[in-house]
């Protein structure tokens, strides 16, 4: 393990996983939100809405980071403790809202010690609030992922369009003809 004061700002790719120049860093003991498209089918993925975990992250983020590397993932991600301004990360999503606790990924039991879990911590399954105002405001939960997007604009503008029924940001009411395919291109 080392610990190094990064000299890069830090960017939130999604809830979890953050990117300093060159390297990608994954959070440890964490899982937030997928963004559209990215929760494969038959995984279990975490509730709640992607866009405010990843936008609390961002924020989170910001001032003098410590990295505590722990290994690399499957996808050659470094995976970490990440402390800003004194504050873990991992502990700062959980506590909002905007990831669950996985246990199975928290090697050593570090973020289970370091935020204050329960030894016995088992994953942690709360939706993230959703954000009140602004253009990440989702209309009313779609049944099959929790959240949708407002219309089929804003899922354009997140390159998200077209959505299938049963994918993350899918809304019946974005499906016109109820196909179960929302946002489609206009046919001429």
């Amino acid at each position: 393990m080392s610990f190094i004061v990064l000299a890069c700002a830090l960017v939130a790719i999604d809830g979890d996983t953050l990117r300093c120049g060159e390297e990608t860093i994954r959070l440890l003991g964490i899982d937030a939100p997928e963004l559209p498209g990215h929760c494969r089918e038959g995984r279990d993925c975490a509730p709640g809405d992607p866009f405010a975990a990843k936008a609390a992250l961002q924020v989170a983020a910001r001032g003098e980071a410590t990295v505590e590397r722990i290994g690399r993932d499957v996808y050659a991600r470094t995976l970490a403790r990440v402390r800003v301004n004194g504050v873990d990360l991992s502990c700062s999503q959980m506590t909002g809202g905007h990831a669950i606790y996985r246990p199975d990924w928290d090697q050593f039991q570090l973020v289970a010690t370091g935020c204050g879990l329960p030894s016995d911590a088992k994953p942690m399954r709360r939706p993230s609030p959703r954000p009140r105002n602004g253009p990440a405001e989702r209309a009313a939960p779609s049944v099959s992922t929790g959240w949708s997007y407002r219309n089929c604009a804003e899922a354009r503008r997140a390159g998200a369009a077209p959505l299938r029924r049963g994918t993350p940001g899918y809304g019946p009411h974005m499906d016109g003809d109820g196909d179960g395919i929302a946002c489609e291109p206009v046919r001429r």
